[in-house]
């Protein structure tokens, strides 16, 4: 992991990846209880911007409802325990230098930035919590 001193590695501990925080925001029920404690314990949770992209993406295609049109609900589920981390040259270097890594370049925007943070991404997705470079919390525990 090529890593850089993290400034907010003293607020933030947690990354939600797109799904996390679509649950999180639309239907906390499919967190389990133990995350939902986690969550809300938090001061600070990160996320990225691709996974803004991600929610456009599947809103425009028909394949997600949100409660509200699409930039009204992204400006509400932007709450304040909400930071988004920026995709930095090195974010978008180490994307590509995770080893044994599945081809969706979101879910590598994502875990490089958990990399670099050293951050545990908050996370359903199975490809993501098998893999041995990133830290993850299932949302499922």
């Amino acid at each position: 992991m090529g890593g850089s001193s993290c400034e907010y590695g003293e607020f933030m501990t947690l990354l939600f990846d797109t799904n996390a925080w679509l649950n999180f925001v639309q239907a906390a029920e499919r967190l389990s209880p133990s995350v939902c404690k986690l969550i809300g314990d938090q001061k600070k949770i990160a996320l990225s911007p691709i996974s803004i992209v991600e929610v456009a993406q599947k809103q425009t295609k028909g394949r997600l409802r949100l409660t509200a049109p699409l930039e009204e609900w992204v400006e509400r589920a932007l709450c304040s325990q909400i930071e988004i981390l920026p995709i930095t040259p090195q974010i978008a270097c180490d994307a590509y230098r995770i080893p044994n890594f599945h081809g969706d370049p979101a879910d590598r925007l994502i875990a490089a930035t958990a990399r670099i943070h050293r951050l545990t991404i908050v996370t359903s997705d199975k490809l993501l919590i098998r893999h041995t470079d990133v830290k993850t919390l299932s949302t499922r525990a």
